[in-house]
């Protein structure tokens, strides 16, 4: 027996592929190699966009998807995979609508404009109380419904090893089991296995030597992606990677963040003005560190050595609070005490009682990183700054003891992917279709559905969507 859809990955844009294909009374199978769904929905902030959404009309807000298509070329130039784009801009509307309709609790502030990336005009960014978890709580019912009545049968702790074909039409997935190999039928093959950020060797042979520091979810290996390149499909998007700013590595070494547990306010200034100092390598300042534009930021961090700097700050930084009288913590959500203890850690986190000896336990070059301290000082004194421009210049640093906290330019998700045409089907090297197989998510890489810059919600809304449109397209 083959499944009228065979789908490969049972997160995001898999489960929203088989819930449409299966109100339809297709016949589903989901192959996945955990022991559980939902992927990344599990960890992810769980970002949306969409412009027209009956949210917006609700809070007064006018939008429309052309309105919403207009603001991405003016962020990215115009750039990723144009005919996706314009397509996922178009539905992105409707799957919001049906979100809503399943009981999504939106966030309460939401939609809104968000400053981690380059910022729409229009707050048109949404996401849920639970962040991904909301998703993932409104799909669930519809996924266990189909379950119990035969329309999806999942396939868990099945790795993607291959894939086969008849009469040259792809419509065998080769699995790893338990049990040893074995092959399962589909009239339609449907991969959405996800990104590659936590496969150091995959993201190497495609990025080349650029630093890996990733917070993407664990199972984000690149599965698919090298199975379908062995069969002839053509990766793009790679030369548009974007890191994100303010991963803290609190195992030093482990190439491993996590954008939920630790992460540092340094992505823009509009959240969090700046009471401290970023300086590279070489204990220079590199930058102005209230500087609002996020992807200025991320760029200029990629021209320093290992895409790294260390924010560094003194006892009266730590504790003080904003104008509002709110304690904004460098690093988001930590308490004075948590940032205290890390810094007894000696990972990514450091505190001395001088510059010179900070300094040493950095590795920063003491005579330099005291010079920038000094002339940082003066710049406060002076209220100007004739190196970068800085305007926000109200805290010298002058009261020990003295911090140092590594950031690292850090992958959220990955920019490059498999090449897919406007009907979702999987491409070859020669930008032909492979017949039987189609394709949608991380795994077309972030750089075909946001383009050259990180466009808020240009990835889980795609993911949703894309899903959606081949399981009400494919019988």
């Amino acid at each position: 027996m083959a499944y009228d859809i065979l789908i490969v990955g049972a997160g995001t844009a898999g489960m929203a592929c088989a819930i449409t294909a299966a109100e339809r009374g297709l016949k589903v199978g989901v192959v996945e190699k955990v022991d559980y769904i939902g992927g990344a929905m599990h960890w992810s902030g769980g970002h949306m966009s969409a412009g027209g959404t009956r949210i917006q009309k609700e809070r007064d807000i006018t939008d429309s998807p052309q309105k919403h298509l207009e603001e991405i070329y003016k962020i990215n130039g115009k750039t990723g995979n144009l005919e996706l784009i314009e397509m996922a801009v178009e539905e992105a509307p409707r799957t919001v609508d049906w979100l809503q309709d399943l009981g999504f609790e939106f966030a309460p502030e939401c939609p809104r404009i968000i400053y981690g990336h380059v910022a729409y005009e229009t707050p048109r960014t949404i996401y849920g109380t639970e962040k991904a978890l909301s998703i993932y709580k409104v799909l669930l019912p519809l996924w266990e419904k189909y379950v119990a009545s035969g329309h999806i049968t999942i396939h868990f702790n099945h790795s993607f090893t291959g894939l086969g074909k008849t009469a040259e039409v792809y419509d065998t997935v080769i699995c790893d089991t338990t049990q040893g190999n074995i092959s399962i039928k589909g009239n339609h093959i449907v991969i959405t296995t996800g990104g590659y950020g936590s496969n150091p060797a995959y993201f190497q042979q495609k990025h080349g030597d650029i630093p890996l520091v990733s917070s993407c979810y664990p199972t984000a290996t690149a599965d698919g992606h090298v199975i379908l390149e062995k069969n002839g499909a053509q990766f793009n998007f790679g030369d548009f990677h974007l890191p994100s700013l303010g991963g803290l590595e609190l195992e030093s070494g482990s190439g491993r963040v996590d954008f939920n547990k630790a992460w540092a306010m340094v992505l823009t200034s509009v959240y969090r003005q700046p009471r401290d100092i970023y300086v590279n390598a070489h204990g220079k300042r590199f930058i102005r560190e209230d500087e609002i534009d996020p992807e200025t930021r991320e760029l200029t961090t990629m021209k320093q050595p290992d895409w790294s700097f260390w924010v560094v700050f003194d006892e009266k930084a730590l504790v003080a609070n904003d104008h509002n009288g709110n304690h904004n913590p460098l690093v988001i959500g930590w308490t004075v005490a948590q940032m205290k203890e890390e810094a007894k850690r000696e990972e990514s986190f450091f505190a001395a009682n001088t510059i010179a000896a900070l300094a040493e336990k950095t590795g920063l070059p003491a005579d330099n990183l005291q010079e920038t301290v000094q002339g940082y000082n003066q710049m406060v004194a002076t209220k100007n700054d004739p190196d970068f421009g800085r305007e926000f210049l109200e805290d010298a640093i002058t009261e020990a003891p003295f911090y140092a906290l590594k950031v690292h330019a850090s992958v959220l998700v990955t920019f490059g992917g498999i090449q897919v045409n406007k009907d979702l089907q999987i491409l070859d090297s020669e930008g032909k279709a492979m017949p039987g197989l189609y394709a949608a998510g991380e795994f077309l890489g972030l750089g075909a559905t946001s383009g050259s810059s990180f466009c808020s919600g240009m990835a889980i809304t795609p993911a949703l969507s894309f899903g959606r449109i081949l399981g009400r397209r494919l019988s």
